[in-house]
């Protein structure tokens, strides 16, 4: 199931140094204005909820979607890992239209 980003409220997460637009759930890229950058991040195959990748979009192990005002750079591979320090949970919520 994919949810519109304009409907949904976000969690705050600091990733990599910014803050960024969090939900668990998968977003439809139409509903989300050009300017911005959304990706899909990864857990661990143990299911322990650590992100531990992010990519442009995730199939298998997909813990959920972040929206971001700046790219994140990738490896040649198209991904960037994430070490445990690399992101927090920051504890508030958002709307997309706050964001912006």
């Amino acid at each position: 199931m994919s949810v519109n980003a304009n409907e949904e409220v976000f969690d705050l997460l600091e990733l990599f140094g910014k803050t960024v637009l969090f939900t668990c759930m998968r977003v439809k890229r139409n509903t989300v204005p050009d300017n911005l950058y959304v990706y899909d991040v990864r857990h661990d195959d143990d299911c322990s909820g650590r992100i531990v990748e992010v990519r442009p979009h995730i199939l298998v192990n997909h813990w959920g979607t972040v929206i971001c005002k700046e790219p994140i750079e990738m490896t040649d591979s198209g991904c960037k890992f994430v070490e445990e320090g690399d992101y927090r949970y920051m504890g508030e919520t958002c709307k997309l239209s706050d964001f912006i």
